[in-house]
């Protein structure tokens, strides 16, 4: 196993994200899956624009003071106070502008950590939802409901810097979930004018939440479909319609998000990263990296080793 300091993949886990930025722990006995972060002109400018990858992490960061500009995507979007910036996993962002007098407090829970708890569904539903009905990863909150978030992010960080509590981990865990099932509610609350009938959004997120997990093992629409008990052509329209995107295009992206992570962070042979990922052959995935990334298994792990 390669040192985690070494990143220069396109998705690396919220623990590597922290160390390369800190190179320190500064958390006692951090686990690595959740954390809260104050934010400001420096560190947002300098440290998100540093990053070297994407982040398996989702992220929920609201604007206390100032205003930002950001590459979400690919797409320019502005935040200001009282607005909350949502990150979902391997979506590439940076900062184009920020005022000097920026303030943020960020709540960030790596993706496994998500995807292992009961509140995954509410995960998925509060990252994705304003993207879906209001185009971009944004929502402006009223006070009350900013207040109530900041104060659940508050105990979170108190539980964080309380490593003899002894159900520390639970407590985590509970209060994440209620974090989501809040902004949840908020979502509802703010969001009036649907896009989509409830039905498509629900098998959408459905959708969103059966990816991460068996995107190794399956790489055809029709098993999503299956676990849906729709059609594959009905599933292709939804998501299409919803997102812009294709169901194969979610499905390769994360490939190839994991096939980076594997090729950068283990010594795994390239006929094994690609047996994990459920290619046929070594000879399939390289030619499937090398169409998605520019380069094949071979180049892109001595262009790390070489840097």
């Amino acid at each position: 196993m390669h040192p985690k300091t070494i990143i220069y993949c396109d998705m690396f886990r919220l623990e590597a994200t922290w160390m390369w930025q800190y190179g320190h722990d500064t958390i006692p006995d951090w686990d690595g899956k959740l954390l809260i972060v104050d934010t400001d002109a420096h560190n947002s400018l300098v440290e998100t624009n540093a990053l070297p990858g994407t982040v398996a992490a989702y992220g929920y960061t609201i604007v206390l003071q100032g205003w930002i500009t950001m590459r979400y995507n690919g797409r320019e979007v502005h935040y200001t106070k009282d607005d909350l910036i949502i990150y979902t996993p391997g979506i590439v962002v940076s900062v184009i502008d920020i005022s000097d007098d920026y303030r943020g407090i960020c709540l960030v829970a790596d993706k496994d950590f998500a995807f292992e708890s009961p509140t995954m569904r509410d995960a998925i539903r509060a990252a994705y939802l304003p993207v879906v009905e209001l185009r971009e990863p944004r929502l402006t909150l009223a006070e009350d409901d900013n207040l109530h978030l900041m104060e659940l992010m508050g105990i979170i960080r108190r539980y964080l810097l309380s490593p003899d509590h002894p159900f520390r981990s639970e407590c985590l865990r509970t209060t994440y979930g209620l974090f989501l099932l809040e902004l949840n509610a908020i979502q509802e609350r703010t969001i009036r004018d649907r896009r989509f009938p409830k039905r498509i959004e629900e098998l959408f997120f459905d959708f969103l939440r059966l990816v991460p997990i068996h995107f190794a093992e399956h790489h055809d629409v029709a098993f999503y479909a299956s676990q849906l008990c729709i059609t594959p052509r009905y599933l292709s329209q939804i998501v299409r319609e919803v997102s812009g995107r294709t169901v194969v295009d979610y499905i390769n992206q994360l490939l190839l998000m994991e096939a980076s992570y594997l090729l950068q962070q283990t010594s795994l042979p390239i006929v094994q990263v690609a047996d994990r990922l459920h290619f046929s052959e070594a000879a399939s995935f390289t030619r499937f990296f090398a169409r998605m990334k520019g380069m094949n298994p071979k180049e892109f792990r001595k262009g790390i080793h070489d840097f």
